[in-house]
């Protein structure tokens, strides 16, 4: 279990390199019609994104760095519901784009840790980097790229309008 988040980081599976992060359904997750509200799963993303990322904008004693990652898009694929149980879901992330100064996230929601388990959610973001006295992009160092290349994949494939 990760201290700083109380999120529990599974080991890659060796078939690729999505990193794994298991998490429990919240009784406030749910919403009136009996499952996940579309809001607790984007939290859901960003929750799991920060676990195996989590010097994107902080240090490792949680202070505020130079520079800022932030969301520009979001794509979610909402695929089927998961309700309220004592279960975990599980919420796989990888890197299907490295730019300059931006970087594509890719998601799939687990109904569950067994093998097989169903997909719930797929998803991508893509986030920007930011110099935070100028507000303007800025480019990766290598130290960063060698952080987001360690989850190499590709993109998801979503649905169109």
């Amino acid at each position: 279990m990760d201290e700083t988040t109380g999120l529990t980081l599974t080991p890659r599976p060796p078939h690729h390199g999505r990193g794994r992060v298991v998490m429990q359904v919240r009784w406030s997750d749910v919403d009136l019609f009996g499952h996940v509200n579309n809001a607790a799963f984007l939290r859901y993303l960003d929750d799991a994104r920060f676990a195996l990322f989590p010097r994107m904008g902080v240090d490792e004693v949680g202070a505020m760095t130079a520079s800022l990652l932030v969301v520009v898009k979001h794509e979610i694929d909402y695929l089927a519901p998961i309700r309220f149980r004592p279960a975990p879901v599980v919420v796989e992330v990888w890197v299907p784009r490295l730019g300059r100064s931006s970087v594509d996230f890719a998601y799939e929601v687990l109904d569950g840790e067994q093998p097989g388990a169903a997909v719930a959610l797929r998803a991508r973001s893509r986030m920007v980097q930011l110099d935070r006295a100028t507000y303007t992009p800025r480019s990766f160092t290598d130290e960063e790229r060698a952080v987001f290349a360690a989850f190499p994949g590709e993109s998801p494939e979503l649905r169109g309008w």
